[in-house]
């Protein structure tokens, strides 16, 4: 089979699972108890559409007309970049909590960026990561009225 229709395929299943755990949200005390459905129920929609909409399109062009091709070719250097990027994303979800928003997401960033651009980009990389991380932690508390995990140093 494609490979696109497999990724239909796993939108469509995901979609579903994803919808049927949004109908579990505890509703909202407050103003239209079902606000905090509405949302990931429109996640889940889309994601079963788009994944139905990939798997048409890839049926049209015949589902067994593999073309070997168009495959991508998974190397080392790939394959190194997805477990970096995986180890990273582990180490941000460990540390969010207990160092905060902006500090866990400057190391997150600032791994990330020195991995993909390099070390000689140094000071690009951390002017980017620090008005980041500051400008979404204004947006998300300011803006959103969320509350995010504090660093210990209870500056942000």
């Amino acid at each position: 089979m494609r490979p696109n229709a497999w990724v239909a395929i796993t939108a469509i299943i995901f979609g579903i699972a994803y919808g049927a755990q949004a109908t579990g949200l505890p509703r909202a005390p407050i103003g239209n108890p079902m606000a905090p459905v509405y949302f990931p129920m429109g996640l889940a929609i889309l994601m079963v559409l788009f994944g139905a909409m990939l798997f048409f399109f890839e049926a049209r062009k015949g589902l067994n007309s593999d073309d070997k091709s168009k495959r991508p070719q998974f190397h080392f250097a790939g394959m190194k970049l997805i477990l970096i990027v995986i180890a990273l994303c582990l180490l941000y979800t460990v540390t969010f909590d207990r160092l905060g928003f902006v500090l866990s997401t400057m190391i997150f960033l600032m791994a990330m960026l020195t991995f993909i651009n390099g070390k000689e980009r140094t000071i690009a990389n951390a002017v980017i990561t620090i008005c980041y991380s500051i400008g979404m932690w204004y947006v998300f508390v300011n803006v959103f009225q969320l509350a995010l995990p504090s660093s210990p140093l209870g500056i942000f």
